[in-house]
């Protein structure tokens, strides 16, 4: 049962209720995608597989031999694991795709060898109708309005 307060209210009640706002969890969406995105466009997954391909070898060596010899055949390159040949494997077809790729140069128009500056045109301002201002012909309001 919730424990009653001195003041008669339970002190579930008095706990402050999570307002959960859609902009912020939007925000916080984006902002994890751009990171994913940019994580897997500099590769992170990979790195991230082979370090849990190192994790389960060094374990799987270290249950049968000491830790020394575990974490030497785990990066000696002579035992890779299957998911060590995974990784390669994914590594070796990126790259063979980017070299696939052309590299295209993106050219520019032409410029005129000749670049001119020339001044703006001179300012000529209308023709004043009016040179001295109508008087006002009303009075102001009595009595004079209260600020408010």
């Amino acid at each position: 049962m919730a424990k009653k307060l001195r003041s008669g209210t339970s002190f579930l009640n008095s706990l402050p209720v999570a307002v959960i706002k859609p902009a912020v969890v939007f925000k916080r969406a984006a902002k994890a995608a751009v990171i994913l995105a940019v994580a897997l466009s500099v590769g992170l997954h990979w790195v991230l597989l082979q370090g849990v391909a190192w994790t389960g070898m060094f374990v799987s060596f270290a249950q049968e031999t000491t830790l020394r010899e575990a974490f030497t055949k785990t990066f000696n390159g002579k035992n890779p694991c299957r998911i060590c040949k995974l990784v390669r494997e994914g590594q070796q077809s990126e790259k063979a795709k980017e070299s696939i790729l052309p590299l295209v140069k993106i050219e520019s128009l032409p410029c005129a060898a000749v670049f001119a500056l020339t001044p703006p045109a001179p300012l000529s301002l209308p023709p004043a109708t009016d040179l001295i201002a109508s008087p006002r012909t009303e009075s102001p309001p009595l009595p004079p309005p209260r600020a408010a």
